[in-house]
């Protein structure tokens, strides 16, 4: 143990390869290893898939890698994959657009069918019969309010002059058709206002 000494990793970072003259027209594993900042076993596997290529250089010997060639290669692979990720992230938004707008569609559809079975079941009328009650409604009630007057003058007349209680039955009769006609007007603006005929 005596002459051998631990190698210790401080966990910095191998720093990059400086080349210095001319690129050399082949390479070995390791090289272009150094050159894309990949490990040898990675450089053997973009080759496995046809990422990289290596040839035999003129004159025979191991296969090697064209170093600018290989460099090349190795850029359009990584571009190629970014543009292929931010596809898939398009495609993923888009098909999460159209999973919420099916589900909104579905939302929709189950209103639809619930509001139809209120229907069939009897919880709503129509509009028209609504209309119809509504008009018989303030018809009834119209009969009802221009009768107020008249009865007040007959509750009236035993403590005030006849000519009072005429001025008295005019003035409210007045003050309720105003209010009657103000209502209505009311209404119809409405109407209007949403559309309705």
């Amino acid at each position: 143990m005596a002459g051998k000494t631990k190698k210790t990793t401080t966990g910095k970072a191998e720093k990059p390869v400086v080349m210095s003259g001319a690129v050399p027209e082949w390479s070995s594993t390791t090289a272009i290893s150094k050159l894309l900042g990949k490990t040898v076993r990675r450089i053997q596997q973009l080759t496995q898939e046809g990422v990289l290529e290596t040839e035999v250089p003129p004159g025979g010997g191991a296969r090697k890698y064209r170093t600018c060639e290989t460099v090349q290669r190795y850029i359009a692979h990584v571009e190629q994959k970014a543009q292929e990720t931010g596809e898939n992230s398009r495609a993923a938004e888009l098909n999460l657009k159209k999973l919420q707008a099916e589900v909104d569609l579905k939302e929709s559809q189950g209103q639809l069918h619930r509001l139809k079975t209120a229907i069939a079941e009897g919880k709503y009328i129509s509009a028209d019969q609504a209309t119809e009650e509504l008009a018989e409604f303030l018809a009834t009630f119209k009969k009802f309010a221009m009768n107020i007057p008249p009865r007040m003058a007959g509750t009236m007349s035993s403590y005030a002059d006849a000519v009072t209680v005429r001025a008295m039955e005019k003035t409210m009769r007045k003050e309720l058709e105003a209010l009657l006609a103000a209502f209505s007007d009311g209404a119809v603006a409405e109407q209007a206002e949403d559309g309705e005929p």
